[in-house]
């Protein structure tokens, strides 16, 4: 399929639907990937927002959002990856999250009408869902759309301010190792990522990134790809620890990502109650 340089955002009536092969194995699809934006919603409404969203399978790299811009769609990413990017007055970019199946961006814009604070760029062979702000409010009660983007937002909030806490006080591979972990997942672990971009995530040179994989690739906790990096054994790289690193390994902080135990003494918040 060809693209345009920008991809439309989602459409109404059969130009939609045709992109659509199969409704009930998108439901399905979406449903199992349980995006927050949409957490909830019943399946007559799920059925109705994907009935007129846009699906788009992007073959090749594409800025979907640029930083700067006003956001003309919002996204779920249905499969693959979108590079989050960040520049500077500078001109410094860096790499500040990697979307994942599930994650939705372009919603913060959408809905406030400010320009984007990031750009975004999918991987080749994503599969993304594209919407805008009326068909989204059209199917999906706003009492619930207002819970879900707050919980969208809270996890950002907890993401970031725990990448901060990396930063500040874990040393260069037990950064490597953290990120490693909070971008894969059990279901998930190959990232599509380059050495170059896992030094940018972690703040250290490309030559601490290499010596670090060579480490785990020998002790056979990931293996490395053309742009690659598999993890092998998850246990083991919650459990590594770099034989320079002052941080003990297996630290409860590190093992919080994607999937690990919580820390102990930290008081869960319940969930709030259902609309």
């Amino acid at each position: 399929m060809h693209l345009s340089d920008r991809p439309d955002c989602a459409q109404t009536g059969s130009a939609a639907r045709q992109r659509i092969a199969n409704p009930a194995e998108l439901l399905a699809a979406v449903k199992a990937l349980k995006p927050d934006i949409l957490r909830g919603a019943s399946d007559a409404q799920l059925s109705g927002f994907l009935s007129h969203a846009s699906v788009r399978r992007m073959r090749r790299r594409k800025e979907i959002l640029r930083q700067g811009e006003p956001a003309d769609c919002g996204f779920i990413v249905l499969e693959g990856q979108v590079d989050v990017t960040f520049t500077d007055p500078d001109g410094n970019r860096v790499l500040a999250h990697l979307a994942r199946p599930g994650e939705v961006l372009g919603e913060a814009e959408l809905f406030s009408g400010l320009t984007c604070a990031a750009s975004c760029a999918c991987q080749p062979g994503a599969l993304l869902l594209l919407f805008d702000a009326p068909l989204i409010l059209r199917h999906i009660p706003a009492e619930l759309l207002l819970r879900n983007l707050a919980r969208i937002f809270h996890n950002r909030m907890i993401r970031d301010n725990s990448m901060h806490s990396v930063a500040m006080f874990y040393d260069a591979a037990e950064r490597v190792r953290v990120h490693l972990l909070s971008m894969s997942s059990t279901d998930a672990p190959e990232v599509q990522i380059s050495q170059n971009e896992l030094a940018g995530f972690a703040g250290c040179s490309r030559q601490t990134v290499n010596r670090t994989l060579s480490q785990m690739r020998a002790e056979g906790i990931v293996e490395m790809g053309r742009g690659t990096i598999r993890v092998l054994d998850r246990q083991r790289l919650v459990e590594f620890r770099h034989g320079d690193s002052p941080v003990p390994s297996g630290s409860p902080f590190v093992a919080r990502f994607r999937g690990g135990a919580p820390v102990e003494g930290v008081r869960q918040i319940p969930q709030m109650p259902e609309a």
